[in-house]
């Protein structure tokens, strides 16, 4: 059975374009949303490599495992863009 929650008559994009203007408060804000976010990624590079690993999630890194860690990181960015992935 689903948990209680309330419920809104806006729409989620509505509310997210008003909460990123100041004038309401996120039905999914950044705080849950960024964590669950990972899980995901975290779940889409095991099933990518077919494996599990450990994860430590005050550096952001797996254990020991480089190519899970290359999954991470992603592609380098391109020509002129790399000050926006420091």
């Amino acid at each position: 059975e689903a948990p209680e929650y309330e419920r809104s008559g806006e729409n989620h994009y509505r509310n997210f374009l008003r909460a990123a203007r100041g004038e309401c408060a996120a039905h999914s804000p950044f705080s849950v949303t960024g964590p669950l976010s990972q899980i995901f990624c975290l779940g889409v590079a095991a099933q990518r490599l077919g494996r599990g690993f450990k994860f430590d999630p005050a550096s952001g890194k797996a254990i020991g495992d480089d190519e899970v860690n290359m999954l991470l990181r992603g592609p380098e960015p391109r020509k002129g863009w790399e000050e926006y992935y420091s």
